[in-house]
């Protein structure tokens, strides 16, 4: 069987960029398909290499500036990032998800990976998401769940 993880990434205290580890949150009263992991935090880029060996598939929901309204829900394959119009957050996480990506590639182990971009409204420091994200969970998690 082909162990697939789901990796919220983001930082809970920044507002719409904790939008990945809400939304492993929301996935942990789902039921999901044996063999799907979820995994959650503030990562670096580095941090996030070493949960690719070992999955046939990881998921990757982030904040992202897509440069579209507030709440958009987009879905990409790691190699379709490089021209979308996606760009890293202020990293709280170290180095960016574009270069962990571009850094996985060079190692031969993009295949799998797919990323899911929420556009945030906020990401100063704010202990909650915007409503504009909230409203957008439902759209995230049928996407995900599409992906599985």
């Amino acid at each position: 069987m082909t162990k697939t993880l789901i990796i919220g990434i983001g930082s809970i205290l920044r507002g719409d960029d904790g939008i990945g580890p809400r939304t492993i949150d929301a996935l942990e009263n789902e039921k999901l398909a044996e063999g799907v992991e979820l995994e959650r935090g503030d990562l670096s880029g580095m941090d996030l290499l070493k949960f690719f060996p070992g999955y046939g598939k990881v998921i990757i929901i982030d904040a992202a500036d897509m440069e579209e309204k507030p709440g958009t829900v987009k879905v990409f394959r790691s190699g379709e990032l490089k021209g979308s119009g996606f760009k890293n957050i202020s990293s709280t996480h170290g180095m960016g998800l574009l270069e962990t990506l571009t850094l996985a590639r060079s190692m031969d182990m993009e295949d799998g990976i797919i990323v899911v971009g929420v556009q945030p409204e906020r990401t100063g420091f704010a202990l909650e998401i915007s409503d504009t994200v909230k409203e957008s969970m439902p759209v995230i998690l049928e996407e995900v769940k599409k992906l599985l």
